[in-house]
């Protein structure tokens, strides 16, 4: 049988904007660079600028509409994370979608005494544990800012923490670009050299602005480190709207991206063709409370919006799901994380960060982050959809067993069930009388008792010993 014109989904997809509407937002975009431009606080980055041809006026830079759009396509439209053994696991490019946790949060909520407590360097090392046990969790982040170890080098203590306890990638930040150039040091111990962490990077930084429309010294240096160093980097802007951008959302995604591509201009200006993710920790100011939210339906809508701004000019996406304003693991968090989830996923957003964020981003959760695998992986098992063959159309099949069959025992049953099928390892699914049995434990529970056994039973793949040494040897020197 042939056919012309046939058109399949693949997986599921969704979107906020047009195409059309995409160009509108980036022609206001370019008319806010050109007309109102970026405080620029860094001279080498104000020196690049204007040998590029920007107009400078002091720290206040002006971008031309073709500069920035030279830099949007010399910025690569895919981005390859790897683990720390090399192996290339994260195509950040298309719709391809990974959920990794968050960094750089005060407070973290004990799985196991509900006490509500400053994070301290042991929560890191369980933190990367417990995500190097976890399957729908993709990559590492801190988890949260260790409070019981020297302030100045926390970000480089965490960084060996986590390389200590899992080998999956990492995505990181740091207090400014000397310690970048540390723990740059510290993951070429790891690959042998800088070209092998070029080829192979297992190590992603970032970098913010200050919105609306700023970017700091420390900001831009990072910035600027890892383009001279050709290796990924992520520029994520992290405007409210109502306060630090327009109320109305289309006026905060054109704060936003102009942040992003103003950030973009510079980076690509250092070294053309830099691996390059946008970002945009973009939410609410909630006007009765004062407080963020991390879980309002405007939030969604501002991160599916900035993933089709990101695709729209073919570079990789940093977006936000898997978090919650609840302040403990109950129904308000349930329904949260599964909504953002299931949106990030539907957008295609790239690198999604942040699962486990309770309290609008103030604290963590281990119990959340065990919860939020489970749910990661029902959202992965709906956007792929549903294949349409004649193998899964199965009409020989129904023939065979006919009205008043039935196919349990069939072949082609237990060929593809196990195939098809997503099947839980948390939430609960066994009948009334099996749960009673079992002390009618809650999801909280079950939670708790999934992370106990992989505190007690997990073991990650060690570091060598010998370049456990070298780490300890670069961080001493620091």
């Amino acid at each position: 049988m042939s056919r012309s014109n046939y058109v399949t989904n693949s997986s599921l997809l969704f979107r906020v904007f047009s195409e059309e509407q995409c160009r509108e937002i980036h022609s206001a975009t370019l008319e806010v660079l050109e007309r109102v431009g970026v405080e620029i606080k860094y001279p080498k980055a104000i020196d690049v600028l204007k040998k590029a041809g920007a107009y400078v006026e002091g720290t206040r830079v002006k971008f031309p509409p073709a500069l920035v759009e030279r830099c949007i396509r010399s910025a690569p439209s895919r981005v390859v994370l790897c683990d720390r053994e090399g192996k290339r696991t994260m195509f950040l490019e298309n719709n391809n979608s990974y959920f990794g946790p968050g960094p750089t949060v005060n407070y973290t909520l004990d799985p196991f005494t509900n006490e509500r407590r400053l994070v301290e360097i042991n929560d890191t090392r369980r933190a990367a544990k417990t995500m190097d046990a976890l399957p729908n969790i993709d990559y590492m982040m801190d988890f949260g800012t260790a409070r019981d170890v020297k302030t100045e080098t926390a970000d480089i203590l965490m960084l060996e923490a986590m390389l200590n306890n899992s080998s999956k990638p990492i995505v990181h930040w740091g207090f400014n670009a000397n310690n970048y150039k540390i723990m740059v040091d510290m993951a070429v111990a790891i690959a042998g050299s800088l070209q092998e962490l070029q080829n192979y990077p297992f190590l992603c930084l970032y970098s913010e602005p200050i919105s609306p429309l700023t970017h700091d010294i420390d900001a831009l240096e990072k910035t600027v480190f890892m383009a001279e160093h050709n290796l990924p980097c992520i520029n994520t802007p992290a405007p409210l709207a109502g306060a630090t951008a327009p109320a109305t959302l289309a006026g905060t995604i054109v704060i936003t991206n102009a942040e992003c591509l103003s950030g973009l201009v510079v980076h690509q200006l250092v070294r053309e063709g830099a691996p390059f993710i946008m970002g945009g920790v973009t939410t609410i100011l909630d006007m009765s409370t004062t407080q963020i939210s991390y879980a309002a339906p405007e939030f969604n809508l501002l991160s599916a919006g900035m993933t089709n701004m990101a695709q729209h000019y073919k570079i990789p996406m940093f977006s936000t799901a898997g978090c919650s304003d609840s302040k403990c693991v109950d129904q308000q968090m349930g329904i949260d994380i599964a909504t953002n989830c299931l949106m990030a996923a539907l957008s295609g957003a790239n690198l999604i960060h942040d699962v486990g964020f309770i309290e609008s981003g103030i604290s963590t959760s281990l119990l959340q982050l065990v919860i939020a695998d489970e749910v990661i992986g029902q959202v992965r098992q709906m956007v792929k959809g549903i294949e349409v063959n004649e193998q899964t159309l199965a009409v020989d099949l129904i023939e065979k067993v006919g009205p008043g069959g039935n196919y349990i025992v069939e072949e082609h049953t237990f060929d593809n069930f196990k195939k098809d099928w997503w099947f839980p390892t948390l939430f609960n699914r066994r009948r009334y009388d099996f749960w009673t049995a079992e002390g009618q434990p809650d999801l909280a529970e079950l939670a708790r008792k999934k992370l106990k056994s992989i505190m007690e039973n997990h073991q990650p793949k060690p570091l060598d010993q010998k370049i456990q040494q070298k780490l300890r040897a670069i961080i001493n020197s620091a």
